[in-house]
């Protein structure tokens, strides 16, 4: 039957009305843009650690979420926080003020994130926390809207106890004398007392730190079978080139690194590291998923990913994902809806949004890295030798102090 004047006229005022009716796109989001604000570590000891890297993995998963959400455009800021807390705090207040800051990632330093947190209370700023590791997050600084999203010096203690199962059974700790050394001493030396092991010693050492000869030294002299060396970054590095220098890996003696990065072996060659056994979030080289990931994210930016890129671009697409389901950008809504639930993502194997203290609970491995002569494929460095499930390596949910009194 031909359309009539009449009837054209009649569908067009029904389609009107139908629209009249509807709620625009974007009528549940608060804010005309989502902004994402990075802050990280741009120019000091972990600028490769996290830092570009980061901020690329946050950029990759904006472009491929399209651009925006629910009908606004996303917006990526970022703060070079320098691991300075007064500078954290004053300009993350003073971005979140003026630009309208709706989620906040990565954080690097454990003290920043701390502070990050308080704010991110006030202010009612979702927050994944991807470098820190400070168990103090999920405790007494857990907040509604923060998640303690990628590992925890719990976490990163599976493999002290993977070493002292083997036989090192005595143990030298050299840690670095600030929030995140602390918490990586309370972990390892309760992972290594449960296991059986004893703990003849350790030394607090400032941060940052050029010479641990006499440190190293204690440990070789004290008859240890493996030292944990519990830093990071730059600090780390010259720990483990030195404890070479020293002979402890080639008398037999494990060192075991509180928290190694990709990073790390990249910047200082594979022979410095080669036999070290350490806790790891993510390898790039552990699967079909991981590889296609991490190529695409050598393409963009010349190297592979390390895991908190890769952690990066996993938080800010699972909270996107969140705010598109919801259809909303507020915040209580968004901690509401992610309390409890699960889920699976090239990054985040068995994971879930714990409702208790805010921990992101997930698979976690024990890494091997390889000789030199072991390396088939490029920048290839770790062997994976064990994947441990998340309920065994992080806090359990009742040994939490966090109050969740929200």
């Amino acid at each position: 039957m031909p359309f009539t004047r009449a009837m054209v006229i009649k569908a067009a005022v029904g389609f009107a009305s139908l629209f009249a009716l509807a709620p625009a796109a974007h009528a549940q989001m608060a804010k005309d843009k989502f902004t994402i604000l990075v802050v990280t570590d741009l120019s000091s000891v972990f600028s490769d650690t996290s830092g570009k890297g980061s901020v690329e993995g946050v950029k990759m998963a904006v472009e491929d979420f399209g651009g925006q959400v629910n009908g606004v455009p996303i917006r990526v800021i970022v703060l070079d926080n320098k691991l300075d807390v007064a500078l954290t705090v004053n300009k993350t207040r003073e971005l979140i003020e003026k630009e309208g800051v709706n989620l906040i990632t990565d954080v690097t330093s454990s003290a920043a994130a701390i502070a990050v947190s308080k704010l991110a209370n006030e202010y009612k700023v979702t927050t994944t926390f991807v470098s820190p590791g400070t168990t103090a997050l999920t405790n007494d600084a857990c907040s509604k809207y923060t998640w303690h999203y990628a590992w925890d010096t719990t976490a990163m203690a599976a493999a002290a106890g993977k070493v002292t199962d083997a036989g090192a059974k005595k143990w030298y700790f050299i840690t670095a004398d600030y929030a995140f050394g602390h918490s990586l001493l309370e972990q390892f030396e309760k992972t290594v007392k449960a296991r059986g092991g004893t703990v003849l010693g350790n030394d607090m050492v400032p941060f940052p730190n050029d010479d641990f000869s006499s440190y190293l030294l204690k440990a070789q002299s004290a008859g240890a079978q493996a030292v944990g060396i519990l830093n990071s970054g730059q600090d780390l590095r010259n720990a483990v080139k030195q404890a070479g220098e020293f002979g402890l890996m080639a008398s037999g003696i494990e060192v075991v690194p509180g928290q190694m990065n990709f990073s790390d072996i990249r910047a200082t060659g594979i022979d410095i590291w080669s036999g070290v056994t350490a806790g790891e979030i993510w390898y790039w080289n552990y699967d079909d998923q991981t590889r296609a990931w991490a190529e695409r994210f050598k393409q963009r930016t010349g190297y592979m990913p390390g895991s908190l890129h890769a952690g990066n671009y996993s938080a800010v697409t699972q909270i996107l994902n969140t705010v598109k389901r919801i259809g909303t950008d507020n915040p209580d809504k968004i901690a509401e809806a992610l309390e409890g639930t699960s889920f699976n993502d090239f990054f985040a194997r068995n994971a879930t949004w714990r409702k208790k203290d805010h921990r992101v609970v997930r698979d976690m491995y024990v890494i091997k890295v390889k000789k030199a002569d072991e390396v088939k494929t490029p920048e290839d460095y770790f062997q994976v030798v064990a994947t441990v499930p998340g309920k065994d390596v992080f806090i359990p949910e009742d040994q939490s102090t966090c109050k969740h009194n929200w």
